[in-house]
């Protein structure tokens, strides 16, 4: 009879750790893509937040308890994504994703019926925005952000009088081409016929030379890293010397790039957000276990994000006194969002800063040149 009833409050125990006031565990789902089109981009996206949770776990975990992030693959598929953002509401915390814009565009509203944050950490202020307070901006609005990083640019060279863009229809790339024009038209340079690149265009030639036929004196590329690739070399075929009067936007800045574009990459100039010569404890581990994960590569672009998500989920659950219980789910969901819309001072992989209204203030962005075996040299740090 005591061997029963031991047996009984073990069970009662165990039950009131599930059910009852806290978790034992912090799981983090990261609703991102690991198959398809972008999975090479999703790997290094996992690889971070995976790296984070490592590191929390061995300093303690968070309040004290592990965190698990759990990544599940939507392989850019809309309906995949509203489908498994719909089990996630039924019981869950916080979220991290998803990736990237047709997955955010056609999930997150769950997200926001259900009043769950889902951190949205890779895409722009316009997509991310309208799911607010349920997620914030890692980026500020784009009409703000991108035109002092092509001023920057431009402001190296006299001679660029016309510049040409070949612009891809992707998700917020357009907006992104929009506010570049803004720049140029603030520093008088003429904006000449946009070149359209489609999202299956396989020979790109064609593309160069209706560019080069306008004269212009400098090249912005604002398409996927192949794409940008290709066009490199068919100008430098078509007899373009000026390397670094072409600027590739941040969203191409992956190893796609500079393997295709071969020697030709040499003096290219891109704007993005990570200095990889920016040197800390914490980012230089970082850099060595990443190279020692990818075959020797330093940290892509996009690396840092969900590893500073996830330590930004570890602080609010922390400073808010967020428990896990499941009979609180509701209030703490809320304090999670109210405090992530207005962090002050959150020390993140290589910088510090601030959020405000659920937009990032004081971030760095950066304009760099590439040498000819693919490695990049700090031109210029950008804010503004």
């Amino acid at each position: 009879m005591k061997k029963l009833v031991g047996v009984l409050v073990l069970l009662l125990l165990a039950t009131s750790m599930t059910f009852g006031q806290a978790a034992k565990e912090w799981t983090v789902p990261f609703l991102n893509c690991l198959t398809g089109p972008i999975a090479a981009i999703g790997e290094f996206l996992e690889w971070g937040a995976e790296y984070a949770a490592t590191e929390i776990n061995a300093a303690g975990g968070i309040a004290g308890k592990p965190v698990k992030v759990v990544g599940i693959d939507t392989a850019m598929d809309p309906q995949k994504g509203s489908v498994e953002m719909a089990k996630i509401v039924k019981d869950g915390l916080v979220a991290m994703g998803p990736v990237p814009e047709p997955v955010i565009m056609a999930s997150m509203p769950i997200a926001v019926e259900a009043g769950m944050v889902s951190m949205t950490a890779t895409t722009s202020y316009e997509y991310s925005s309208q799911f607010f307070p349920w997620t914030i901006s890692w980026f500020p609005p784009t009409l703000d952000r991108l035109p002092p990083l092509v001023v920057g640019w431009a402001k190296q060279f006299k001679d660029v009088s016309q510049v040409v863009q070949f612009v891809e229809p992707y998700g917020p790339w357009p907006g992104m081409a929009g506010a570049h024009s803004k720049a140029l038209k603030s520093l008088g340079i003429k904006e000449l016929t946009q070149v359209d690149v489609p999202t299956d265009a396989v020979t790109l030639g064609p593309l160069a030379v209706k560019a080069m036929a306008q004269k212009p004196d400098g090249v912005i590329l604002v398409c996927n890293s192949e794409r940008a690739g290709k066009i490199i070399k068919e100008l430098k075929n078509l007899g373009w010397t000026k390397m670094n009067h072409i600027l590739v936007f941040s969203s191409a800045d992956d190893p796609l790039l500079t393997k295709t574009a071969g020697p030709d990459i040499a003096g290219v100039q891109v704007y993005n957000y990570l200095n990889l010569d920016t040197s800390n404890p914490r980012w230089d581990k970082f850099k060595v276990a990443f190279a020692k994960a990818h075959n020797g590569a330093a940290p892509f672009s996009l690396s840092p994000n969900y590893y500073d998500a996830l330590y930004m989920i570890k602080d609010a659950i922390e400073k808010t006194g967020v428990t896990g219980d499941p009979k609180l789910l509701k209030v703490e969901r809320k304090k999670i969002a109210d405090y992530l819309a207005n962090v002050k001072g959150f020390k993140g992989l290589l910088f510090d800063w601030d959020m405000k209204d659920g937009v990032p203030t004081n971030k760095p962005t950066y304009i760099f040149e590439f040498k000819q075996d693919g490695t990049k040299k700090l031109v210029t740090e950008v804010r503004g």
